[in-house]
């Protein structure tokens, strides 16, 4: 039973039919209905006609008065608990209420009900004063209205309600049975059939990186993370969008078709509406203004559209400019600039957080080398440089010219400061964000004939060096040195070089402020000040890997660690380090040469030459590769620790490790590889799974998932917060969103499970059997959810009061449909898209749109061809004539000829059948046994003979 919200008649009427066995949570408004839309059939909520035809059902629907179900067709008439001239005063229909009228066309339950459901085994959801209960069959109260939402009885006397938010099973008393449902269940489905397939989804729950829980409502569903300010994009159970707090409470209601976020811009949501498009901040306010088109210039501007006006907007959706469309076609985007070229006289500049532009003179063009987040422009035939604009909008030159600007001919861009040299590549200045040149004249002429070394490593200390200054071995200029923060040059006359310590990416932060010095004294280490940390004594040092430097000390090779201790080094041919006193070493030259591994802390052999790779030593471990090529962990006294069975290991963090099998042959697939999560202390966190993915948080946490709809989440020393049972775990930004997968499981009479619920996909059960759709395939299952048979290879389904599975696929292009029977044994198969099979006839709709029966054994009614058809039903089935629906028999004869523009199939003797202007009660005969009409606003309900059964007077303003 599907809970449903309160919806307008224009609306909800289109899903009045029910479909597959499924009962819905009634929530229907059938008050609302207007003047403008009083007419008494209207389009089938099935807008698919494959769907239609599938099902067996017309085209168009009863809305006056609906189908008749066990006997009592409900009926929206004036309300008798209000006079009658008030209810003509009424907007539309909202003096009216719902009553139900017998198979009789007496109405034998006045119209005193808000909304109603149907009847389904003698009892009917009714609502007065926005509270639902059930009613019997002469509209007494069987149980009280406390319920927000209720369901429909099924064939176990069973029901879903809604109490205070809470979901609920009850039986025809009222009472709650079974365990209660988990509090974060969503939306609940309960299904006709013995037992009743109860189908559970969950509500969204959001972790936030301080593990509180977040449970979403009202059906909410994150899609995306929004900004830094803990904002989602979400979208309601109507697949309609707004914005949620981290509270998931909506802070911009699901109003909106769509919101979307450009890849190249994430400072604004784009949120579409029927009028076009709207602008939402990071901060989840709503740009009011209503754009025909928006889209991202670069990361910095935005052109937004409308039928009057181009507008250049900034990341908070602020109109800075408006552009004409000469101006917008020659649009120029120059890194976070914008530049337009339509101005006759100058080049418009728009600075990026700048209202105010900036103007260069006409001919200046783009520089033609990248430079990060400054603007350089040259001019003339030979293409000088006449201007810089800084990222903060300062400018150098332009209408004022500077003459060393001149000079440039290259430019980069090195940890936010743009570095100029000139065309034989000397240093011409360094220009800070603020557009500040940082080097005065005389340091400029400093620096002249030595070579300048940036340095990459991005430092907020502003002691440190930009770069480092070496002598040119074309020079004569002694002395190395740094150049500071602040454009400050320190150069000592008695370095004869200095290079960075350890230039890798993975220096240590130590590291990456230290650098060797040579002398004519020796080699030694410095801080960035200058300061000595390893005496200049030393013969040479090279560049640290890993912690550790080989050293030359009275001419013998050692090595030395960042603190200046000298170990010494076996006599082998060749020496690396993997860190923390480890190295690997070759004895010999020879191709394929294995490596050992030696301890020069301990000073020993740890392990003899059996290793074709060896990775890092860290935290006690490394990971090392056998000459068959597959790897495994050792310890630090180089026993294994975990076996060398896998194609590759990977060192996730500090604590964990990621290690992959082999391929089981040489082409199966990635996705198909099979890997496990193992700890430093060798024990299995995650047990082998195919495609197994993994992703770390900011905060060291780690997402671990597969392809079979597994995850886990585990901190950042691998112990596991969550691995919740059939529950997928995805990253959203830094927080985590928990998804719940849906569960089907099968009720008892007593609400207790008799099938265990499940995440497999499976039906309602139809004559003791019901479809489970397991990764092999789908099978039958009894009611006791024992497999029958295992179905052949296709789309099965299991249609509400069908014989027989049915499957619908496609044979040479064609469609076609496939009958199983309650044995697993295919029966039929025939061209066309047929329906359920429901007494031993089924409707085939054939190439050519037109529709027959065809019987148990597939052979179709040669007398029977109609556009559109129905099953039969108490005799007689509704067959379609052009735009009319009228009623055969089982021969093929039209018994109620076709006049009418909706009709249902015969229940307990009679029928529903609606014109323009009036819905109608018909016998198996035609007679017409009760008749709505609209008349001086209201709805009028007759009986047989033009009686007028309701209201029982007509308001003062009728003729």
């Amino acid at each position: 039973m599907k809970l449903m919200n309160l919806k307008p008649l224009s609306r909800a009427v289109r899903q009045v039919i029910t479909v597959g066995g499924t009962v819905g949570l009634l929530g229907l408004t059938f008050a609302a209905q207007a003047d403008t839309d009083t007419a008494c059939f209207g389009p089938s909520n099935l807008t698919d006609a494959t769907l239609r035809a599938e099902t067996a059902q017309p085209a168009t629907l009863n809305i006056c008065i609906r189908p008749v179900h066990d006997g009592r067709a409900a009926v929206l008439l004036p309300d008798a608990q209000q006079a009658i001239d008030d209810v003509a005063l009424e907007k539309g229909l909202d003096g009216h209420r719902w009553g139900f009228l017998d198979n009789r066309g007496q109405l034998v339950i006045k119209p005193v009900f808000e909304q109603v459901g149907d009847y389904y085994y003698g009892l009917a959801a009714a609502q007065q004063k926005g509270k639902w209960g059930y009613i019997d069959n002469t509209g007494n109260w069987v149980i009280q209205p406390i319920f927000d939402k209720a369901g429909n009885f099924t064939q176990v006397d069973l029901a879903v309600v809604n109490n205070a938010g809470k979901n609920e099973i009850i039986n025809r008393k009222g009472q709650t049975v079974g365990k209660p449902l988990d509090a974060l269940v969503d939306d609940v489905q309960l299904s006709d059939g013995n037992p009743a397939r109860l189908a559970l989804n969950y509500k969204t729950v959001l972790l936030s990186p301080d593990d509180k829980r977040h449970v979403a409502n009202d059906k909410m569903e994150v899609v995306l993370r929004f900004g830094q300010s803990g904002l989602f994009i979400a979208r309601d159970a109507d697949q309609g969008y707004g914005i949620a707090s981290q509270n998931l409470d909506w802070r911009i209601n699901p109003q909106f078709s769509n919101i979307t976020l450009n890849d190249s811009n994430t400072a604004l949501a784009i949120a579409k509406t029927q009028d076009g498009v709207q602008l939402i901040r990071t901060d989840g306010v709503l740009n009011d203004k209503t754009y025909q088109s928006v889209s991202p210039l670069n990361d910095k501007f935005w052109l937004a559209k409308t039928a009057e006006k181009n507008s250049l907007l900034d990341n908070d959706g602020n109109e800075i400019a408006s552009l004409s469309n000469e101006a917008v076609a020659g649009l120029t985007v120059q890194g976070e600039f914008l530049l337009d070229n339509s101005g006759k006289e100058n080049l418009t500049v728009f600075v990026p957080g700048k209202k105010q532009i900036i103007t260069l003179p006409k001919g200046s063009v783009p520089f033609d080398q990248p430079s990060g987040s400054f603007l350089l422009t040259t001019r003339g035939d030979q293409h000088k440089v006449n201007a810089i604009i800084s990222p903060d909008g300062s400018l150098i030159g332009g209408a004022q010219p500077v003459n060393w600007l001149a000079q440039v001919n290259n430019a980069e861009v090195i940890n936010g400061r743009l570095w100029l040299h000139d065309e034989q590549g000397a240093l011409i200045n360094i220009i800070d964000n603020a557009g500040k040149t940082l080097l005065n004249a005389k340091n400029v002429a400093a620096l002249n004939d030595y070579r300048i070394q940036p340095l990459n490593d991005q430092q907020t200390d502003k002691s440190s060096p930009l770069a480092l200054i070496r002598p040119d071995p074309d020079a004569s200029k002694a002395g190395a040195g740094f150049i500071r923060a602040d454009g400050g040059v320190q150069i000592e006359g008695k370095w004869q070089d200095i290079e960075p310590a350890d230039s890798s990416e993975s220096a240590r932060s130590g590291l990456a402020q230290q650098f060797i010095v040579k002398t004519a004294q020796g080699t030694g280490v410095v801080d960035a000040q200058g300061k000595t940390l390893i005496p200049l004594t030393e013969d040479n040092i090279a560049p640290f890997i890993n912690g550790y430097a080989l050293d030359y000390q009275d001419g013998k090779l050692t090595t030395i660690d960042t603190h200046g201790k000298h170990f010494a080094l076996p006599n082998e041919f060749e020496l690396q380090s993997v860190g923390n006193g480890w190295f690997r070493f070759r004895e010999t030259a020879a191709e394929g040469a294995l490596w050992g591994i030696y301890d020069v802390v301990n000073q020993k052999v740890i392990v003899g030459p059996n290793y074709q790779s060896v990775g890092t030593f860290e935290n006690g471990l490394a990971d090392v590769q056998l000459p068959n090529g597959q790897w495994g962990i050792i310890d630090a006294g180089g026993k294994l620790l975990v076996a060398p069975d896998y194609a590759s290991v990977r060192r996730i963090n500090n604590a964990l490790w990621q290690l992959t099998l082999p391929r089981k042959t040489p082409d199966q697939p990635a996705s198909e590889l099979q890997s496990e999560i193992i700890a430093n202390d060798g024990k299995v966190r995650i047990g082998l799974t195919t495609d197994l993915n993994v992703n770390q948080f900011n905060d060291g946490r780690i997402l671990a998932t597969s392809a079979e709809g597994q995850s886990w989440l585990l901190d950042a020393q691998g112990n596991i917060e969550l691995h919740e049972q059939q529950t997928k775990i995805t990253a959203v930004g830094d927080w985590v969103k928990l998804s719940r997968q849906p569960q089907i499981g099968y009720l008892n009479a007593q609400g207790i499970w008799q099938i265990q619920p499940q995440i497999l996909p499976s039906s309602a059960f139809v004559n003791a059997r019901a479809l489970r759709i397991q990764p092999q395939g789908t099978e039958l299952i009894d009611e006791k959810g024992e497999r029958v048979a295992a179905m052949p290879d296709g789309n099965w389904q299991l249609p509400a009061g069908s014989d027989m599975s049915v499957s619908y696929d496609t044979e040479d292009g064609k469609p076609t449909t496939r009958y199983v029977d309650t044995t697993g044994k295919l029966v039929i198969t025939t061209p066309g898209i047929g329906s359920g099979m429901q007494g031993g006839q089924a409707v085939l709709s054939e190439a050519d749109g037109n529709k027959t029966w065809i019987d148990a054994q597939g052979h179709p009614s040669a007398a029977i061809n109609f556009s559109g058809l129905g099953l039969i039903s108490e005799g007689l089935a509704f067959a379609q004539v052009g735009e009319n629906y009228g009623y055969i028999n089982a021969q093929g004869s039209f018994v109620i000829p076709p006049v009418f523009n909706a009709v249902s199939a015969f229940n307990s003797g009679v029928a529903i059948v609606s014109t323009a202007k009036m819905s109608m009660m018909l016998d198996a005969t035609g007679k017409p046994l009760a008749r709505v009409d609209h008349e001086c606003g209201i709805q009028v309900l007759y009986g047989s003979g033009n009686t007028r059964l309701w209201p029982q007077t007509m308001p003062v303003k009728c003729p």
